[in-house]
Parts: structure tokens; C-alpha cells; sequence
């Protein structure tokens, strides 16, 4: 798929009904491997992923997989809907160590239990949003240890006034292999860290009773 269509398909999808913005993600090889889609919340997700479906088919000209359509009900104004049920987020930092080491450590609580993990690289081999985004994954994995998440995309887009962080997911049941592509995102604050780690957790936090 080339860029001229990608731009169409989010054009056309932020004309849908209380779609507030949307982004297309392709892989190397320019194939669709993530639709995000940001609603006011006052629809129901099926409704939206349907008409993404049918916007998508008729500019692509073929049928994209919904399991690749995330709906993400985001208020501007309040941050991400919080649910007291679901992995709470407490810090995120960096830590330089030696040898142009950084390491980059995230502490979540769930069930009032702390979880802390980090993840460290050079610093020429990953960048610090994917340090924190694979550390907050790292944590998560604790939680619901019978599927393997990988981070794959991170991404910091602009939507009107504001920032946002996005981070794309690909979620695997190690047992059944069974796979989806999950999407998170977080308005954009001046602790990055945070925002990306919010961010990897909103992607997952949404899905947490069918992952659990």
C-alpha cells in the first residue's frame, strides 16, 4: 500500500461519526499491520470498527482483518479512563550506567502488589521510548504470563492541540500461537516516560478480561 492511499484511508477515517483522529501503520514490506482509531467514546467500538471495515474497503478495494482495527476511546481533556480493576501505572526512569549503558525501569501495581522491571540497552541500539515501552511489557508479562507481547511501534503524533503517544503492540498466546495487534495511546505530558509507559499500558489494560 503506498503513502497516497494510507493518507486517503486516514482522511476518510476521520470523517467518520465521532472519530476524532486515526493513523495506518505498515510494516517493511508496506502491508497494513495496524489501524488506530480514536473515538470520543460515545459510540460503541463495534459500531466504529464497522464503518472502518467498510471505509477501508472501499478505498484498499479488499478486506482488512478487524483484529488489526483498535479502537481507542480516549477523553483530551481527562487523560486515559482509568478502572480501578486494571494495572495501575506508578513510575517510569532512566538509569546510565556504564559503557554508554541505559537502563530503563517502569513500576506498575496490580492487586496492590508492586511489579518492577526494567530493560537495558546501549544507547545507540534502542531508543529510550523503546526501552520504557519493552520494560512496561516486561511488567505486564508478570501479570498475564501466558501470552509473549512485543513492542512494535512507538509513535508520537500531533492532534490538534495536542500530543499524543502512540504505541502499537503485537500480543501471542504461547500455547495456541493465536495473535492480535493491540493499540495504546496517551496525551503527550512533559514526563515522556510516563507517557509512553501510560501509553503501552492503555493498549492492554482495555483487553485485560479476555487476556486474563
Amino acid at each position: 500500500m503506498n503513502k497516497e492511499t494510507v493518507m486517503g484511508l486516514e482522511e476518510q477515517f476521520r470523517t467518520l461519526k465521532n472519530v476524532r483522529n486515526a493513523h495506518v501503520d505498515l510494516d517493511e514490506n508496506e502491508e497494513v499491520v495496524a489501524i488506530g482509531i480514536f473515538s470520543d467514546g460515545t459510540r460503541h467500538p463495534k459500531d466504529v470498527k464497522r464503518d472502518v471495515e467498510e471505509v477501508f474497503r472501499q478505498v484498499a478495494g479488499y478486506r482488512i482483518n478487524h483484529t488489526k482495527i483498535s479502537i481507542v476511546e480516549q477523553q483530551f481533556d481527562k487523560g486515559i479512563i482509568t478502572d480501578d480493576n486494571r494495572i495501575r501505572f506508578l513510575t517510569a526512569y532512566q538509569i546510565q550506567k556504564s559503557h554508554r549503558i541505559i537502563e530503563g525501569f517502569v513500576q506498575l501495581e496490580y492487586n496492590d502488589n508492586v511489579i518492577v522491571e526494567s530493560v537495558e540497552a546501549h544507547q545507540f541500539e534502542m531508543d529510550l521510548e523503546y526501552l520504557i515501552a519493552n520494560a512496561t511489557t516486561k511488567a505486564i508479562m508478570k501479570v498475564i504470563d501466558d501470552y509473549s507481547i512485543r513492542v512494535d511501534h512507538v509513535r508520537e503524533v500531533s492532534m490538534g492541540q495536542v500530543d499524543v503517544i502512540i504505541v502499537t503492540l503485537t500480543v501471542i498466546h504461547t500455547l495456541s500461537g493465536a495473535g492480535n495487534i493491540f493499540v495504546g495511546s496517551v496525551v503527550k505530558t512533559k514526563d515522556l516516560l510516563s507517557s509512553v509507559a501510560k501509553a503501552t499500558l492503555d493498549a492492554l489494560n482495555r483487553r485485560m478480561d479476555q487476556l486474563m
